[in-house]
């Protein structure tokens, strides 16, 4: 089979004729997530711009706008340029994101013991972190080859730069970013091809670490022993947990209509953030709720089928990290929703109040969209203004 190679005039810009050739299904999704997330934030906020910022009731959703208009120019910037781009640059987009968790360390704003944001919590390092690793690893990774299955080239470095990453997250601290970010990396670095003795290993290890840091972190032990409690007794249970699943039956098949949710007004700790999907599920009932999860998984299937038809390995290995990072991270919400894991501050993608989340997320699907368009050129006739090797 001959691989068709389509020169770009100005570097690695994409040719007008071909910037429209991406995955639509993809795209539709994202779009409709996006929607459902702009609905669910005004109704889960209102209240708190009114109560907060002086009878504002619009102050959330204008934030969350603006995070969509700065995540829809990246999107088009993105689109602009072949992904291979995102490769050149891949060390200075992950120095970035490490100097800014450096910085949140240092100089971020304090939130109940917690500093996980600058500019008044306005810019979360954290979640450009997860796309940056992402890039940053598929890089790594797949510049390695066989070498991976050596200790000293592929297991030992490769856990280096994951545990810095994660180590600054715990720091914040942020326990359930940190785990997601070590488990969508140790993941990449299975598919790349590492050696399953040492995958082995390092699994053990992370179990032991992991378990040493909820004993260790009093907000983590606290989650976990009120999960605990709910496992023995579920009249026992924690009140976050009693009122997301208060909420989720509440809404019951048709939810109680877009706006009239009882629970966001107070009983409902944090009901616009890592709580939006028990408050979108009682207004909309458990048809809402599928939606949404349908959703996510028409995201996850084009974004694996992206990878399975990406041109090379660090596109494929890009795809699968971006992927796993919004569907890990959906189903890690979903879960402590429904009381199936302990409780933790993990936001649902596009759906969920968070600029940064909602920006990188928009940026995430971008670079999915462009993988699956380059991988559409070889199955499409070329422009006659093109030249083809």
């Amino acid at each position: 089979m001959t691989t068709i190679n389509v020169i770009r005039k100005k570097g690695s810009r994409v040719h007008p004729k071909l910037a429209l050739h991406f995955d639509y299904w993809m795209l539709l999704a994202a779009a409709g997530l996006i929607i459902i997330g702009l609905l669910t934030v005004y109704s889960t906020t209102f209240d708190l711009g009114l109560t907060l910022y002086e009878g504002d009731s619009g102050h959330y959703i204008r934030i969350q706008l603006l995070a969509l208009a700065i995540g829809l120019a990246s999107f088009m910037i993105v689109m602009i340029f072949d992904y291979h781009i995102l490769r050149r640059f891949s060390v200075i987009i992950f120095g970035v994101a490490i100097i800014g968790l450096i910085l949140t360390l240092i100089i971020g704003d304090e939130t109940n013991g917690a500093r996980r944001g600058l500019m008044g919590g306005s810019i979360q390092f954290s979640e450009v972190a997860k796309l940056a690793t992402i890039i940053y690893a598929a890089h790594w990774l797949s510049s390695k080859g066989d070498r991976i299955k050596m200790a000293n080239y592929g297991l030992v470095p490769f856990s280096v730069i994951v545990g810095l990453v994660c180590g600054l997250i715990v720091r914040q601290p942020d326990l359930s970013t940190a785990i997601l970010i070590f488990g969508i990396s140790f993941a990449l670095f299975f598919i790349a091809g590492a050696d399953l003795k040492q995958f082995a290993l390092a699994g053990i290890i992370s179990a032991a670490v992991f378990a040493f840091l909820v004993l260790a972190l009093p907000h983590a032990a606290a989650r976990w022993d009120a999960y605990l409690i709910a496992l023995r007794d579920p009249l026992d249970a924690g009140y976050q947990i009693e009122q997301t699943l208060a909420a989720l039956g509440r809404g019951g098949l048709f939810g109680v209509g877009p706006g009239a949710s009882t629970q966001k007004f107070i009983p409902l700790p944090a009901a616009h953030t890592d709580g939006a999907f028990a408050i979108l599920a009682e207004e909309y009932g458990f048809i809402g709720a599928v939606t949404v999860i349908g959703l996510m998984v028409v995201l996850v299937w084009r974004g694996f089928r992206t990878a399975t038809h990406a041109r090379d390995n660090y596109g494929a290995l890009l795809a699968i990290g971006i992927t796993c990072w919004l569907g890990f991270q959906a189903m890690l919400n979903v879960a402590v929703i429904t009381s199936v894991i302990p409780f933790t501050g993990m936001a649902l993608p596009f759906i969920s109040y968070g600029g940064s989340s909602f920006a990188v997320s928009i940026v995430g699907v971008a670079v999915l969209l462009n993988i699956s368009r380059d991988a559409a050129l070889v199955k499409r006739p070329q422009p006659q203004n093109m030249a083809v090797q």
